[in-house]
């Protein structure tokens, strides 16, 4: 599980020291232990792995006391998807397991976890041959232009397998519109079942910006032999940081996927955890106690304060409140919460970064 990345178009609930995986955005529980009690259907604590920040440790160790047995990674420096996966496959290695491995983000919003761990399964069958990548890729159910899309061959495999010919990150609206009319698309969702072996061989025929400062490195911990943090530390600092998707995925051959029917969202900003939230009098909502709305419409109220929230004769408003800062955004500027986090971190506040 990879429990990585910033979160800061979740500012002000998402913050450096507890990003979005260490909040509970949706329930009560974090997106982080959301995803392991999925995982749980699968398989024990023992076989999970966290791959997380070193300057994380404190929270993901926190986390992890209600899943005892669950092992964890710490990456030296934040390096995105390639190095961490690439090191959880050669970890899985070093430990004997060369089965079937899943990649899965620790901060994706999934209401069915049953039907989740059934096409888990069905692509775990596809890729215990050792010889395919095999993505969860998502029906798209509406033309959104904010995920990445995956291009799907004329063939059905057995067990409704599809090779994918290309990716496409976050298209313009009228693409989007032909891609979810034409049927031949599915949203990345960024899941990922193959053997770590498989992995490991295609980051080192594919990724040479990756292989070559880390790969040495990887083939010790594949081979089960140790490595000193120092060391790990040294190769990561060389390592450049790229997505699995960019390093490995998009220039692989060997890349299928599985068409996933159930609903899911990565979360990918206020306005997405929205469609998620409790609905009231026209609005989404999810604070204690319960916002007082007066001619107010199509909102978004998010809290972890214990304020009460008013909201007179207004519409489309992202209003998210934590104990120290307080957000208010129009509905279709959600992806400009991130520019909160360059501007404090120019101005050195930290404390709100």
């Amino acid at each position: 599980m990879l429990a990585g990345g910033a979160g800061t178009r979740f500012w002000p609930a998402s913050r450096r020291a507890r990003p979005k995986p260490f909040v509970p955005l949706v329930g009560q529980r974090t997106l982080l232990a959301d995803t392991l009690e999925r995982l749980r259907l699968l398989a024990p604590a023992e076989h999970t792995t966290v791959v997380a920040a070193a300057v994380l440790a404190r929270a993901s160790r926190a986390a992890l006391r209600a899943y005892p047995g669950t092992r964890l990674l710490l990456e030296p420096l934040a390096r995105n998807t390639a190095a961490a996966i690439a090191w959880a496959a050669a970890d899985a290695l070093g430990r004997g397991h060369d089965g079937v491995l899943g990649v899965f983000p620790a901060d994706h919003h999934i209401a069915r976890p049953e039907a989740f761990a059934a096409c888990v399964v069905r692509a775990a069958r596809a890729a215990a041959d050792g010889d395919r990548l095999v993505l969860l890729g998502i029906e798209p159910t509406r033309p959104d232009t904010g995920y990445g899309y995956l291009r799907l061959g004329r063939g059905v495999k057995a067990g409704g397998i599809r090779t994918v010919e290309r990716f496409v990150e976050k298209p313009s609206l009228a693409r989007a519109r032909r891609f979810v009319s034409s049927g031949a698309y599915l949203w990345n969702s960024g899941m990922l079942v193959a053997r770590p072996s498989l992995i490991l061989e295609e980051t080192r025929a594919l990724a040479p910006e990756v292989w070559r400062a880390l790969g040495p490195t990887l083939l010790r911990i594949a081979a089960g032999r140790s490595v000193p943090r120092q060391a790990l530390a040294r190769a990561w600092a060389r390592t450049k940081p790229l997505s699995f998707d960019y390093a490995v995925l998009e220039r692989s051959r060997r890349v299928s996927a599985l068409p996933g029917r159930f609903a899911w969202s990565d979360l990918g900003s206020w306005d997405a955890l929205g469609e998620r939230l409790m609905r009231l009098d026209g609005n989404r909502v999810h604070c204690m106690p319960p916002p007082l709305l007066l001619e107010a419409e199509r909102n978004v109220v998010w809290s972890s304060a214990d304020r009460q929230v008013v909201l007179i004769g207004v519409r489309d408003l992202l209003v998210i409140q934590t104990t120290d800062a307080l957000l208010v955004c129009a509905n279709d500027r959600a992806q400009d919460v991130r520019k909160v986090v360059d501007a404090f971190t120019r101005q050195h506040r930290e404390e709100l970064v």
